[in-house]
């Protein structure tokens, strides 16, 4: 008479991390790979030791993301939800019919007729000479040269003791521009000394004569003609 079991099959499983991802493997296939396990993080892809096909439950998760396949490699595995492939493509939807042809509208009888064309503007005639408009003003003539200064001679006069007047030579046509004191003997008099041309000779006239003994010489500054 066979035996009849009265309680179910527990499975502990063991406690792993692989790359860096805590799980709980529950069976391992004859080479060491996992076969199934459990975990609140999914195994990064990319690891290896999980057996192609291996199931992994999500113990942190909902409905439909609870169980997931590895679709990789025992290398590099890929664990993907349960019936999470690629949707087949969306059917096309089909044309929509074209839209008919509106009827033409019955004459109106109110349709007011198309406005004439405005004419164009005439052109402004021209405005007349201006009778007060003043001519263009003449150039300015330039500025004729200075000439220069003339020759300028000299001619002494000398007075002494009494004197009060002294003549000297000079060119007929020159004029006086300046006179000083050339030279003295003794201590003259002070004058005033008032000189006069006259064809060649320039004369000097003293107010108050020189003294006796005493000198006094006045060069007279001419520019000659």
């Amino acid at each position: 008479m066979s035996k009849k079991f009265n309680r179910s099959i527990q499975v502990g499983g063991e406690d792993r991390i692989i790359n860096s991802i805590s799980l709980t493997i529950l069976e391992y296939d004859t080479i060491g790979n996992v076969v199934r396990c459990k975990g609140a993080t999914i195994p990064t892809d990319g690891s290896a030791g999980f057996a192609v096909g291996a199931t992994w439950i999500d113990t942190d998760s909902g409905a439909s993301t609870t169980f997931y396949v590895n679709e990789g490699s025992v290398t590099s595995c890929d664990f993907n939800t349960v019936g999470s492939g690629a949707a087949g493509a969306t059917g096309y939807t089909g044309f929509t019919g074209y839209t008919g042809y509106t009827g033409a509208a019955g004459s109106d009888t109110t349709a007011t007729g198309a406005t004439g064309y405005t004419g164009f503007t005439g052109y402004t005639g021209y405005t007349g000479g201006d009778s007060t408009v003043t001519g263009p003003t003449g150039y300015t003539g330039y500025t004729g040269y200075t000439g220069g200064i003339g020759t300028i001679e000299t001619s002494v006069l000398t007075f002494t003791d009494a004197e009060t007047g002294a003549t000297g030579a000079m060119t007929a046509g020159s004029s006086i521009i300046g006179q000083y004191v050339s030279g003295f003997t003794g201590n003259p008099q002070i004058a005033y000394c008032k000189l006069s041309v006259a064809d060649t000779t320039v004369t000097g006239e003293l107010t108050v004569a020189p003294g006796a003994g005493d000198a006094v010489a006045i060069t007279v500054v001419l520019l000659k003609a």
